[in-house]
């Protein structure tokens, strides 16, 4: 009898370590949260850093939360939002400025170098023996060929797209259009959208037309039509960083320090953002088709340990929830 109730014992404080040393246990995985904002560049960053994050970094689960530049700030520093992979907060310098200063934000650097805004024409209309203004290079020259961009509903003047209503470019954009005095030879077009705005540049290059507006890179369309930006249009350069809480970098340090590593270009940005439009591709697809087709960019991001993670999770097919 006394042996076995010696037996219980030591059975009832062994089988706990046997199931902790076993490994059996599994621990709760630590949830990121990435401000999902709402154009295809910044969707895409989301889920290449998400990949590689929970298949070749640690136990993470990963959630998307819907939101702007601002919203997302704000977030980062009440600590609702851990990353943002795309931030252009030259926008918002106010609030980008107080967040760091106090800490509840860390910036990690660029994710691209000075992402390039500014006013655009086709490379058509200034250059080639048939271009129809060769002397076209800067905002100064565009009264000279204002003809060429007839304003549908007024042809006495020309039209200039100035951006979409209520964007902080737009009201740069009428800035430029005032100092260069164009209001006597050009009128302003605001579309309603960025989808509208688009259209009336790829129109416009179907028909080798003339046109000339605010636009910025990384985007399909850049990466698609050969344009060139006007001098005189340029704006501040963009600053596309990376920004992570501060309870990120206390729960997820070795997140941290891949985020800080993570670097693209605008040339790499309007490849994969015109492979996501040709093929009609989600951000996941096309997020899986850098990782696959970049290997050289990204596992310089990285240890060789977590790059064959990586490489052997989509050799395996496994992909990435949107």
């Amino acid at each position: 009898m006394r042996k076995l109730i010696a037996f219980t014992i030591v059975l009832m404080f062994a089988l706990p370590l046997a199931v902790f040393a076993g490994g059996t246990k599994e621990e709760k995985p630590v949830t990121l949260v990435f401000g999902d904002l709402s154009w295809d560049s910044a969707q895409v960053h989301n889920r290449i850093a998400a990949y590689i994050i929970q298949n070749g970094i640690g136990n993470y689960k990963v959630e998307y939360t819907a939101a702007d530049t601002l919203v997302t700030l704000n977030g980062i520093a009440q600590g609702d939002i851990d990353i943002d992979m795309e931030s252009w907060h030259s926008n918002f310098m106010e609030a980008y400025d107080k967040y760091v200063a106090s800490g509840d934000i860390v910036d990690l650097g660029q994710n691209m170098p000075d992402a390039p805004q500014g006013w655009w024409v086709p490379r058509y209309l200034v250059e080639g023996s048939d271009a129809p203004a060769p002397g076209l290079a800067s905002v100064a020259d565009l009264p000279k060929y204002w003809n060429l961009f007839k304003d549908p509903e007024d042809s006495s003047k020309g039209l200039v797209y100035m951006g979409t209503a209520g964007w902080s470019a737009t009201k740069v954009s009428e800035d430029i259009f005032d100092k260069y005095g164009l209001g006597t030879t050009f009128n302003q077009g605001v579309p309603g959208s960025s989808a509208a705005l688009a259209a009336t540049m790829v129109g416009a290059y179907k028909k080798r037309e003339a046109w000339v507006g605010y636009y910025w890179a990384p985007t399909p369309i850049l990466g698609k039509l050969d344009m060139i930006r006007l001098k005189g249009s340029e704006f501040e350069p963009a600053l596309v960083n990376k920004l992570v809480s501060k309870s990120l970098t206390e729960k997820a340090p070795k997140v941290a320090a891949f985020l800080k590593e993570y670097k693209t270009t605008v040339a790499e940005n309007n490849e994969f953002l015109s492979v996501m439009d040709d093929n009609k591709w989600t951000s996941a697809q096309t997020a899986v088709w850098f990782l696959k087709n970049k290997k050289d960019v990204w596992t310089a991001w990285v240890s060789s340990d977590v790059a064959a993670k990586v490489n052997a999770a989509l050799d395996a097919g496994k992909g990435i929830a949107e």
